[in-house]
């Protein structure tokens, strides 16, 4: 390898409220080919709906998520747009 990291995922500025009560703050997150992880925080943190937004289980109103080309395709969404 070159010595160049390769990003792989990216989500910038990822808002999710339920209820008006936020679960996710204007989060950024960037994967990299390689990196290995810990997401850590209390009970109703917002862990599993940042995991849900990342793996597309749930869509957030604001904030864009874009995915490196591979053979899996790509996809992003952007602020207040359905996928």
């Amino acid at each position: 390898m070159n010595g160049v990291r390769r990003e792989l995922l990216a989500m910038r500025g990822i808002v999710k409220r339920f209820a008006g009560v936020p679960a996710c703050d204007a989060v950024d997150l960037t994967l990299y080919e390689g990196d290995v992880l810990g997401l850590l925080g209390e009970n109703g943190a917002g862990k599993t709906t940042l995991m849900n937004v990342l793996f597309g289980g749930a869509y957030p109103p604001f904030g864009r998520r874009a995915q490196a080309r591979h053979r899996h395709g790509a996809s992003a969404f952007s602020p207040g747009a359905a996928p």
